[in-house]
């Protein structure tokens, strides 16, 4: 059968070889009714049949089998199907048939495609039969291609637009056949409006007008016909908008489709400009079509504004005459156009017209030459004059900005959109690259936060920058477009001077871009006087706008053309009848103008003549004008100020204020020049201002004018005296109503006057010295006061070169009492006196070294000293009756502690130091001691034992800090004494000790501190004994002094926080037993103990009900009371700061107040509470007054211990516990009036505190029981500073001499400091010691002998420790002995001397001193800068200082923050702090953690400031400290710091940030403290705070850590930002992204390499841009933008090629946008957002790529891009119509929303590069569709 069919097809095609036409025709006719015959599907050989009907030489046989083959298939598709048909007529066109074969062949193709196409086939670009029948090239194949093309426009079948694009973008891509493609282009045109139905037409002309896109990219021929397309688009849009609008159907998508058409033209024709006249027929193609539009009657719509933006861009790069006219003519249609619809429809519009952009280019063509350009401008600005007033205040809600929406960008779209965003939201976050550039620029940039967000700011700076680096914006604008950079700029700040708030900035842009570019120095010279002439005929602007714009006005008369037309404006002003404000207003501007080009100083010069001046020097205003003018000349250019000398002289001698002011201000600056001599000016004016006292302004200017005498004051040493005198008289001039201007005047005196020489002033003035510091002493005004502060700086720093050593005319003060206390032990211990009848003095002040052995002792000695002391030992402890008094026995172990040092050093001064070192002498010594202490507890009575006990106390509290092991027995041995419950004695004695010796345990044996403190408290609550209770309590009380105090050397930051947590629990144990004991033993203290805030007593409720009362010993009460009271040391520890207070509160309640009504002691109890407190309370309230918590009256307190003391000694009870009260009263009263006298903060009435001091004498010289005498008398030496029963160091403050002069020794009610130096009580005490001193000596009553001696030994003790204190501080500082001479050796008129007695002498309790604020902060300012201070209690003056701020009167400076005061104490202390110890003291103190976070904000920001003082002040180990405290102040979760808000927050972070530079400046990386910064810096890395959209949160802040880092070491730098793994970037952690900005922001600086940040390149843009991550493009693309060229393309290259692997392609685009847009010439004009980044992409990347040089890198990016873009094209495809996704399962779900926005913005962008890609992607681009 097949053969048989093949052999008659062959039969019937050797029929059409016939060459008879009508035999030919049946013969085809018979093969295809044969082919109907045969079976579906058609064999081959009927396949080789129609191809060989098809090749027939016969082109009627082809023509024929073309028709049969097309009706065969439409027919019989089971036969032949469209796909094989089709290749069958396309194959003959390619052997060039003849045009009529052609035609039938491209006619049957057709045909099958319709049929093929109605069927539902579709034909890709690659098996197109159109585009096959094309590109075979055969005649008369185009023609009827565009034929049939049009007929199925014609045919208004629904697929034509689809079937037909793959042909029409060929068409036009296709190099060599552009006049094919212009007229496809028209007849699918003409096609569609034939059809009538604007469903039809719109489809077709939109593809067209896709098509021109690509088309015209060639030579001039191919533009022509890209030109001719374009009219024929135009001209269909004509005739199908005339049909609709005559066949009355809706034409808005017409319209709108038409503007869109005319917008494409005008952004295509920038890749035609070097087509002559392409501009000027664009223009007017689309005056025509809208023209048309309007005749029609049709509206003008919103999508026309489209086309407003476009020539807004365009009109400024235009030319020649015929184009600018053409555009003008088309920007006055449409904007009459609308103007006219606006009327029409009465609505008033309610955003910024787009066509107010085109002002500063409509203005450049009103001076074109042409006329008819002129004519045509100036209409145009008749319209903008209306738009502008027009304008409105605020943004509409309508109105969308579409900055924030996804949209396509093109060039001409970039100014309406930054205008729009700018109008709306002129300090939004939506910032721009200006703002990263400038500021690397100029990082010390005064512009507010709020500033910097502003636009015109940014523009300014940027262009601040550009100038400093003498660049322009045009500077590779115009290698790539004609239209200047900084005319856009322009463009859009012409309109921003008339927004309400950018519009000052505004027009200072206009003038920083018209000096900059003189191509704009004349536009915009109009544009001012445009906006000008509206603003004065209108009144709806504020006068501050008008201002802005007449200021900017003079700076572009920088260019000569513009200077005779600014002269020609300013000349009707200057008319002598116009108005004085314009003629003011002129002579400023003529100022202005001179001071910019110094061509206009002839017209000044004319301006500012005397004889022109004196015709106005009636008007205040116009002569004020004119001598400010003056004044400005003198100022600007000395030179020219000779020249109007005349002038000059003029105005000093008018009799006007004001305009002498500026006459003697004039010549100042002349004589400053030195171009006028200024001696001989004096002579000549002198006699001219001798009323300067009457007017301020004059004195003012006056005393300018005298600073410059001081330049050869000596030359002229008469008349300089006479100036001197002067500047003394107004500075020292007070006016009885205050007045401001009189007071500057008095402030510049002042600072004239600190020009001349010292000593100059010193022979000027009589009694300088005095006068000066009683002036500066009692001036209130701080102007005036900063103005002395630097006269006093220039005096001080004159007395320091010029000192003398006064000391070696004077003579140590020796106090009549160190004569007594030295002769003391020769006095007592001298015959028969044994020390063991004193033991308490013998203790203290003898030594029992073997007096052959204390000067030339020997090893084999040591048998002997140790007999010696241990004979000594037994003797005092047998005779020293300590009995069962706490008190008594602390005064015991005080004094053992001296016998145990002198037994200490004699046996270590003995033992061989070949065999140990000075550590293991001490050791072996204390170890010997122990051990003979050890050996006669067997032998000894119950007394000596309590001895014993005290001593091996005293032993453990005197060994070296490092003798553990010797610690760690003697605890282990008065532990088990403890635990003896048999032995009372024992346990009591022990207890106290073992309280002691807790504080000397090493912080990490923590072993043995948990054994004392459950020792304690085992015993506490297990005893019967009351007395050994009160011992335990106050022991634990000592414990506290030991507790949460942190472990420096401490390894394991873990351990020690358990080791934290396990010392509070141990506090609250201590504090519950305290507590709990106190209510059981005296139930009436209940009450007041429940009201505190201390952990577990609110628990407590009813315990007192069930527990009777112990009162068999009332030291046990009173030893819990004075343990509670230690216990606010670990209180305040805890940071419980209220239940510090409360606790001293309560001990203040248990004093009972002697003048209230209540009954004293009318309860046993209440005795015990009270003696527990009385010597409770000195130790707290000095603690409180160290640490700040003390607001209580002092005076009334301490009136409180004397009354009660009076009373009862008038009440007379009997009974030893009240022998103890008042005992305890004396001895407390005592120890707290010292603690107030010696702190040195608070002054007390002198009358007070000698009726307290009479008191104690009346007790210890009548005869009362020996425990009252005892009181007596150490409540007088305690009151000295003898320290007696301190054993924690409470009052250990040294007693420091005040400075003393005569007037020191006139009566004084008032007494503050120790009493034994004060002025005032020296004679008291002197006399008081004196008497104890004849009771020690010769005293018949054992008792009291013994007594008075011991109280006088220990006031000897602590005197002698108080002088070597002196010569060798705590601190570790050495000071010299000489070092006390060197600091008071000051003359009594020395100013430092006389302000450091004035500080001395500041009694803030006196009510009638008031005391300025500003002048005590002034005062300490200047002593803070001299380079030495007298020997004084500086620590207690600024703690005085500080606290007294409050109470200080500051209504006279001017609402100053009274925290100026603590500031100035602050800056003295760190000034003198390396040389004054308390100052150091009081340093180290407010560095403490739990001092520092109770600070005020800002003295906690000065300290950290100043953090490089701390660092040279401080030790290794107080620095670990410091990083600790801070590390814990900015971490804890209980810290202050957290209450403040986050500027507070940042400004604290700054402030260290700040003082970390200061040391990284000064100190070199090779020192040892290098450490402590880099632990600083690491501290506050992770504070460095984001917003919520990731940007840096506080700039200053950023700005000064990028500071610090730059300065850091770089290794260790690049260690701690380094990223340790990508995956970490990849999981978005926000601390890894802040390490990546920091490291970009170091690049940007030129501090560190890109090449760190390429190393997780791949990682960074593999993350989701958004938040922070969206920063760390931003601050990439920041640290890129310094970078070098080949970087940035290399990062550009890469970026693209991970797009197609990324999970987030977004992100590469942002970053391509990024990048591209901070590198192009667009760069100002770009807002920078994750959307509009994007956006922009098709302007930014184009651009970018104009400025690289190499065709290769083109074509590269190129390529990349074209890849990215199908591979995102053809997912977004696929989503859009719901495909699976095959090979794009990367794409993260995320990104989906943004697909068909990501697809189309690539797609834009490679049509904007598309000439760098090859023909066939620009095929496969072309017939891409937007999704």
């Amino acid at each position: 059968m097949p053969s048989s069919t093949t052999a008659a097809l062959s039969r019937l095609v050797d029929r059409t070889r016939v060459p008879d036409p009508t035999l030919q025709r049946h013969a085809v006719g018979a093969v295809f009714r044969h082919l109907l015959s045969l079976p579906a599907p058609l064999p081959a050989a009927a396949h080789d049949a129609t191809s060989a009907l098809l090749a027939s030489p016969h082109p009627a046989v082809a023509a024929h089998a073309a028709a049969s083959i097309a009706r065969l298939t439409a027919t019989r598709p089971d036969l032949l199907p469209s796909d094989v048909a089709l290749p069958l007529l396309i194959a003959p066109l390619a052997a060039s048939p003849s045009p009529l074969l052609a035609s039938c062949l491209v006619k049957a193709v057709s045909a099958l495609a319709t049929c093929a196409l109605r069927s539902g086939s579709r034909f890709p670009a690659h098996d197109h039969p159109f585009i096959q029948a094309l590109a075979s090239g055969a005649d008369g194949a185009r023609a009827e291609l565009m034929r049939q093309a049009a007929g199925m426009v014609a045919d208004r079948v629904d697929w034509v637009v689809k079937f037909l694009r793959p042909f029409v973008m060929f068409s036009v891509v296709r190099k060599g056949d552009a006049a094919f493609a212009r007229d496809l282009i028209g007849a699918l045109a003409a096609a569609a409006v034939a059809a009538g139905k604007a469903s039809v037409a719109i489809p077709v002309l939109k593809m067209l007008q896709d098509s021109m896109l690509h088309f015209g990219r060639g030579d001039d021929q191919e533009v022509r016909l890209w030109l001719s397309s374009a009219e024929c688009l135009v001209d269909a849009y004509v005739v199908l908008l005339r049909k609709l609008a005559h066949g009355q159907m809706p034409t808005y998508d017409a319209q709108a489709s038409s503007a869109t058409l005319m917008e494409t033209l005008l952004s295509q024709y920038s890749f035609h400009q070097k087509f002559l006249g392409i501009d000027s027929t664009i223009f007017g193609l689309s005056k025509h079509l809208f023209l048309v539009q309007k005749d029609l009657g049709l509206c003008y719509i919103p999508e026309i504004s489209v086309v407003l933006s476009s020539l807004s861009y365009s009109l400024t790069g235009l030319e020649f005459e015929h184009e600018q006219l053409a555009a003008l003519k088309l920007l006055s249609f449409l904007i009459d156009w609308k103007y006219e619809n606006v009327l029409d429809s009465k609505e008033q519009t309610h955003h910024v017209s787009v066509e107010l952009l085109c002002v500063l280019a409509v203005i450049n063509l009103t001076i074109s030459p042409s006329k008819s350009v002129k004519a045509v401008a100036y209409h145009v600005l008749s319209r903008f004059s209306l738009f502008v007033l027009d304008l409105p205040a605020s943004h509409s809600s309508e109105e969308q900005d579409i900055s924030t929406s996804y949209h396509i960008s093109k060039p001409a779209l970039l100014l309406p959109k930054l205008l729009h965003h700018l109008w709306s939201k002129p300090s939004s976050s939506c910032f721009s690259f200006m703002k990263y550039i400038a500021t690397k620029a100029s990082p010390d940039s005064g512009q507010s936060d709020l500033e910097a967000n502003y636009w015109t700011h940014q523009i300014n700076a940027y262009l601040t920058a550009l100038h400093r680096e003498k660049h322009t914006l045009d500077v590779r604008s115009s290698k790539t477009t004609s239209v200047a950079i900084s005319s856009l700029i322009s463009s859009v700040a012409s309109v921003l001077v008339m927004h309400p708030k950018l519009g000052t900035s505004a027009a200072e842009s206009l003038a920083m871009l018209g000096t900059s570019d003189p191509r704009l120095g004349m536009p915009l010279f109009v544009v001012i006087l445009f906006y000008s002439k509206i603003l004065c005929s209108s009144g709806k602007f504020s006068a501050e706008i008008s201002l802005s714009l007449l200021e900017s006005l003079p700076s572009l008369a920088i260019h000569g053309f513009v200077l005779p037309l600014a002269l020609q404006w300013i000349s009707p002003m200057l008319k002598r009848d116009s108005n004085s404000v314009l003629y003011a207003m002129a002579v400023r501007l003529l100022c202005k103008i001179w001071a910019v080009t110094d061509w206009a100083f002839p017209n000044l010069q004319v301006v500012l003549d005397p004889e022109n001046f004196s015709n106005f020097i009636s008007d205040r205003e116009i002569s004020a004008s004119i001598a400010t003018s003056i004044r400005d000349v003198c100022k600007q250019n000395p030179d020219r100020g000779v020249d109007i000398i005349l002038s000059v002289s003029f105005c000093i001698e008018s009799r006007d204020s004001v305009v002498q002011a500026l006459g003697l201000e004039s010549l100042s600056y002349l004589c400053e020049a030195d171009v006028v001599d200024f001696y001989t000016a004096w002579k000549v004016i002198s006699k001219q201002v001798l009323d300067y006292y009457v007017e301020p302004a004059v004195a003012h200017s006056l005393c300018i004018l005298l600073r410059c005498g001081a330049m050869d004051a000596e030359a002229y040493s008469v008349i300089s005296g006479n100036l001197v005198r002067t500047l003394w008289r107004i500075g020292t001039s007070k006016k009885n109503n205050p007045d401001p201007l009189w007071d500057k005047a008095r402030g510049t005196a002042f600072h004239s006057l600190s020009n001349y020489k010292v000593s100059l002033i010193q022979d000027a003035i009589p009694d300088f010295w005095k006068l000066n510091y009683e002036f500066f002493t009692n001036e209130h005004n701080l102007a005036v006061l900063k103005a002395m502060e630097h006269l006093q700086d220039e005096i001080i720093r004159y007395e320091h070169i010029n000192r003398r050593r006064v000391t070696t005319d004077k003579r140590t003060a020796v106090h009549k009492f160190e004569k007594l206390l030295e002769v003391f032990p020769r006095a007592v211990f001298k015959g028969m006196l044994s020390h063991h009848q004193l033991p308490g003095a013998a203790l203290l002040t003898l030594n029992f070294t073997p007096k052959d052995i204390l000067n030339e002792g020997k090893p084999k000695d040591l048998p002997r000293v140790h007999s010696a002391f241990e004979q000594a030992f037994v003797e005092i402890a047998e005779s020293m009756y300590v009995s069962r008094n706490i008190v008594v026995a602390l005064l015991a172990l005080q004094s053992w502690k001296s016998f145990v040092s002198n037994w200490m050093q004699a046996v270590v001064a003995l033992l061989d130091t070949k065999d140990s070192s000075k550590l293991n002498k001490a050791m072996k010594a204390a170890n010997d001691i122990f051990k003979i202490l050890c050996d006669q507890v067997p032998v000894s009575t119950p007394q000596v034992v309590v001895n014993i006990a005290l001593v091996i106390g005293a032993l453990a509290l005197i060994v070296p800090p490092t003798a553990h092991l010797v610690v760690s027995s003697v605890s282990d041995f008065l532990l088990k004494w403890l635990l003896q419950y048999e032995h009372e004695h024992k346990q009591w004695s022990a207890a106290l000790s073992l309280g002691l010796i807790f504080n000397c345990f090493h912080p990490t044996d923590k072993k043995s501190r948990l054994q004392v403190i459950n020792g304690f408290l085992e015993v506490i609550s297990k005893t019967e004994s009351c007395l050994v209770k009160g011992a335990c309590g106050l022991a634990l009380g000592y414990v506290c002094h030991g507790l949460l105090t942190r472990a420096h050397n401490a390894v394991d930051s873990e351990v020690e926080a358990i080791t934290q947590l396990n010392e509070r629990a141990s506090v609250e144990d201590i504090l519950h037993a305290l507590v709990t004991l106190l209510i059981q033993l005296c139930p009436s203290s209940c009450y007041s103990l429940k009201k505190l805030s201390i952990y577990g007593i609110s628990s407590m409720g009813g315990m007192e009900e069930n527990i009777h009362s112990f009162s068999d010993d009332p030291w046990a009460v009173a030893g819990l009371v004075i343990g509670l009271g230690n216990s606010v040391v670990a209180l305040y520890r805890l940071g419980a700061y209220e239940a510090v207070t409360e606790v001293k509160d309560v001990l203040i309640s248990w004093i009972p107040n002697v003048d209230s009504n209540s009954a004293l002691f009318d309860e046993i109890d209440s005795v015990s509470l009270c003696m527990g407190s009385c010597l409770a309370l000195p130790s707290v309230v000095a603690f409180c007054q160290r640490v700040e918590l003390l607001n209580d009256d002092l005076d009334a307190l301490f009136n409180r211990y004397t009354s009660l003391a009076s009373e009862l000694l008038n009440l007379n009870k009997s009974g030893i516990i009240f022998q103890n009260l008042l005992m305890a009263i004396c001895i407390g009263a005592g120890s707290f009036l010292s603690s107030i006298l010696n702190d040195g903060v608070h002054a007390m009435e002198f009358n007070g505190v000698k009726g307290f001091l009479d008191t104690l004498r009346h007790i210890y010289t009548h005869p009362f029981p020996p425990l009252v005498h005892l009181g007596g008398m150490f409540g007088v030496v305690n009151a000295f500073g003898a320290g007696a029963g301190d054993l924690t160091g409470v009052f250990s403050k040294p007693m420091t001499s005040q400075i003393k002069h005569e007037l020191c020794a006139q009566e004084s009610s008032f007494v503050s400091g120790s009493l034994l130096t004060s002025p005032v009580g020296e004679t008291l005490s002197t006399s008081m010691i004196q008497e104890i001193f004849l009771l020690a000596k010769d005293a018949k009553d054992k008792h009291i002998q013994d007594y008075a001696a011991w109280a006088i030994s220990f006031l000897r003790s602590r005197w002698s420790k108080n002088q070597n204190q002196i010569l060798y501080e705590d601190n570790g500082s050495n000071r010299s002995p000489d070092d006390h001479d060197q600091a008071s050796s000051f003359s009594e008129q020395s100013l430092v001397w006389n302000l450091s007695l004035w500080l001395s002498d500041l009694k803030f309790e006196k009510s009638g001193d008031v005391v300025p604020i500003s002048t005590v902060g002034t005062v300490l300012k200047c002593l803070s800068k001299a380079p030495r201070l007298p020997t004084t209690d500086w620590g207690a003056i600024v703690r005085r200082c500080i606290k007294a701020e409050a109470q200080i009167s500051h209504k006279l400076t001017n609402q100053e923050d009274p925290k100026i005061l603590k500031e100035a104490c602050l800056y003295l202390t760190l000034a003198h702090a390396a040389h004054i110890s308390p100052l150091l003291q009081f340093l180290d103190d407010l560095t403490d953690i739990l001092r520092f976070q109770r600070l005020d904000i800002n003295v906690q920001s000065i300290l950290l400031k100043h953090l490089l003082h701390l660092m040279k002040l401080f030790s290794d180990s107080r620095l670990d400290k410091l990083h600790e405290d801070f590390t814990e102040y900015l971490y804890s979760p209980t810290s202050s710091y957290l209450n403040y808000s986050s500027e507070q927050k940042s400004m604290l972070r700054m402030s260290f940030w700040e003082g970390i530079y200061t040391c990284l400046v000064d100190v070199s990386e090779e020192s040892g403290v290098f450490s402590f910064i880099e632990k600083c810096i690491q501290c506050l890395l992770p504070l460095l705070t984001l917003h919520s959209d990731g940007q840096p949160e506080f700039m200053k802040e950023w700005s000064v850590a990028i500071l610090c880092l730059t300065n850091a070491q770089k290794k260790w730098l690049d260690d701690i930002l380094q990223i340790r793994s990508t995956a970490l970037v990849n999981e978005g952690h926000v601390d890894v992204a802040k390490k990546i900005i920091l490291r970009a922001r170091l690049c940007a600086t030129g501090c560190g390499s890109t090449h760190e940040l390429g190393n997780i390149k791949t990682a960074i843009l593999c993350t989701k841009a958004d938040g922070v991550w969206w920063s760390v493009l931003v601050e990439i693309t920041s640290a890129l933008n310094s970078a070098e060229n080949i970087i940035k393309r290399q990062w550009l290259l890469d970026a693209l090629d991970i797009g197609c692997v990324t999970a987030h392609p977004s992100t590469v685009l942002c970053f391509v946008g990024l990048l591209c847009g901070s590198c192009c010439i667009y760069m100002p004009l770009l807002l920078v957002n994750s959307i509009n980044v994007l956006s922009d992409l098709p302007v930014t990347l184009p651009a970018f790529l104009s400025t690289i040089v190499s065709d290769d890198f083109r074509n590269s990016v190129a390529d990349r891009l074209w890849l990215l873009t199908t591979d995102i094209y053809t997912w977004a495809e696929q989503l859009a119509h719901g495909h699976d996704q095959p090979g794009h399962d990367r794409i993260h779900r995320s990104e989906t929303e943004i697909a068909t926005f990501l697809a189309n913005i690539l797609l834009s962008t490679c049509i904007t590069v598309e000439d760098y890609l090859s023909v066939d992607k620009r095929l496969k681009l072309a017939n891409l569709e937007a999704l």
